[in-house]
């Protein structure tokens, strides 16, 4: 049974794109250079890594993952916020 950890989407975002330069720093995507990896923002990074991964069988994965993230937003009012700024209601 996989773990469940709650975490906020901001810190999620930051370790998520702390392993993901880790990865892209041993084996460096092809475009790239180690120092553009290096300076790359955390949300340009999740964005490379997402395009990179598409297609790709780790993202389609059967497997039973160890830990399961409960993301928390950092602003719990911003989804209705989002939904208020474009017309929207349920």
């Amino acid at each position: 049974m996989p773990q469940i950890i709650n975490i906020k989407e901001s810190e999620y975002k930051k370790m998520t794109a702390e392993k993901l330069r880790a990865k892209y720093l041993k084996k460096t995507p092809k475009g790239y250079s180690k120092s553009e990896i290096q300076s790359m923002p955390d949300d340009y990074l999740l964005e490379m890594a997402y395009f990179l991964s598409e297609g790709s069988e780790h993202s389609h994965s059967n497997k039973e993952p160890d830990v399961i993230y409960n993301i928390i937003r950092d602003n719990p009012n911003e989804f209705w916020e989002e939904m208020e700024k474009h017309n929207l209601s349920f």
